[in-house]
């Protein structure tokens, strides 16, 4: 009887064992199954889409770099996409305003003597850099 029990027993776990085996397989089929698939099946191609195909980039027309003016202010015209924020500073002085159609214009104390006036631009578009230029402008006597 010992042989036989034990013929059993061994023979029970067997089963068991193949049966969990099963179970957990199918299980792990069952789960793969449900959950969404997180890559998609076709293939993307990455590409880049610029939404402002006319992009006017920031310009000073006028002073121009290193003009000398018998006045004690100049007046700075640039252009720059509309209703961007400018920012113009000097040791004199500190002027903001927005551009309005594209365009903008300010007048500006000098000092005597050498003014290094930076002109810096923010984009109202959060998808544009902010852009900043820099123009020496001398403030001298007629009479030198």
């Amino acid at each position: 009887m010992k042989k036989e029990s034990t013929f059993a027993v061994i023979l029970g776990v067997l089963m068991g064992a193949v049966v969990a085996l099963v179970l957990i397989f199918q299980n792990k089929q069952i789960q793969l199954e449900k959950n969404k698939t997180i890559a998609p099946k076709t293939t993307i191609t990455p590409s880049v889409a610029l939404n402002n195909t006319n992009i006017q980039s920031f310009v000073i027309l006028s002073p121009g770099e290193g003009v000398i003016v018998d006045t004690n202010s100049i007046s700075i015209e640039g252009k720059a996409p509309n209703d961007a924020l400018i920012v113009i500073q000097s040791p004199a002085k500190e002027t903001i305003l927005k551009s309005k159609k594209d365009q903008f214009k300010a007048t500006f104390p000098l000092a005597y003597g050498e003014n290094v006036i930076n002109i810096t631009f923010y984009p109202k578009d959060p998808q544009l850099r902010s852009q900043e230029k820099r123009i020496r402008v001398y403030y001298l006597d007629n009479q030198l």
